[in-house]
């Protein structure tokens, strides 16, 4: 998938400095790619000498824009160094308030509301509509075009999202949240079949989450929110297919959310037996 085009501005967090836009290459290039870097890889796409790309990496890792990850080895030999670009802001100070924020907020759902999941989903879904543009009277999308949306927005908020094949992403690992077939969220259970659904082929692959820290604290909140984001939109757009769960840290770095081919109305007709249960839970 191309990658959105962005053009950071200057606000004390995309390294820019007497090196000018060079530097601002070398953060871009570390945090698109899906992998973490060696300074040959860096020098080599960046077009500059190897020692002038180590010298932009060091840089960048001491002003806290970058971190450095050893090489997983198989074989005798010492491990090269490599680099992965931190979040826009993620290190800045006026980052700092909102991420504690965040923490706070997640902390306190998780270990004060008896059904903190299923309300982070539903959050999430309210989500992702509000930020999703429906399509224009008449307009049709296709579920291609539905999914290239979806991916831009995720890579939009910073999520590195790939689509491959189910089969691809197999792991024995339990997904952290599920959508059962009563329609429910449960943390850390594999969904029974649910009715709605008509098969799974694929698989989004988030490299990267934008909320990492408050994800360590509690996950299963965070990754609701994030299935309901991926629902919502769908749901905005169009579309027929859903995520039913979402497993944390498969592989070395990354989160995994089949998406489901699913009979919409089956789907929505099990969504208002959870919305209602829920309303009920409240009053």
């Amino acid at each position: 998938m191309a990658r959105m085009q962005w053009t950071p501005a200057f606000d004390g967090t995309t390294g820019r400095s007497e090196h000018g836009g060079r530097r601002t290459h070398v953060i871009q290039l570390l945090r698109d790619s899906r992998e973490p870097l060696s300074v040959a890889d860096v020098a080599e796409k960046v077009g500059i000498h190897i020692n002038t790309a180590r010298f932009h990496l060091e840089s960048l890792v001491d002003a806290g824009l970058a971190d450095r990850a050893a090489q997983l080895r198989t074989t005798p030999g010492r491990p090269k160094v490599l680099y992965v670009g931190t979040l826009p802001n993620q290190t800045h100070e006026r980052a700092q308030a909102y991420r504690l924020l965040a923490d706070a907020l997640t902390t306190a759902v998780a270990h004060n509301l008896p059904n903190a999941t299923q309300m982070m989903y539903e959050l999430g879904v309210t989500w992702g509509k509000f930020l999703t543009d429906p399509p224009v009277d008449g307009v049709e999308l296709s579920e291609d075009q539905i999914m290239t949306q979806l991916m831009a927005k995720l890579d939009a908020l910073w999520f590195a999202p790939e689509l491959a094949p189910i089969q691809t992403a197999t792991d024995p690992q339990l997904p952290i949240v599920a959508i059962s077939s009563q329609g429910k969220i449960e943390a850390g259970n594999l969904p029974a079949p649910h009715p709605g659904v008509l098969s799974t082929r694929e698989v989004m692959i988030m490299h990267n989450c934008p909320f990492q820290t408050a994800a360590n604290r509690s996950p299963e909140v965070v990754c609701a929110l994030h299935a309901g984001l991926i629902n919502g939109t769908l749901s905005e757009l169009g579309s027929n297919r859903r995520t039913l769960q979402v497993t944390p840290m498969v592989g070395d770095h990354h989160c995994a959310a089949p998406i489901s081919e699913v009979d919409v109305e089956r789907w929505e007709e099990t969504t208002a037996a959870l919305d209602m249960d829920w309303m009920e839970q409240k009053s």
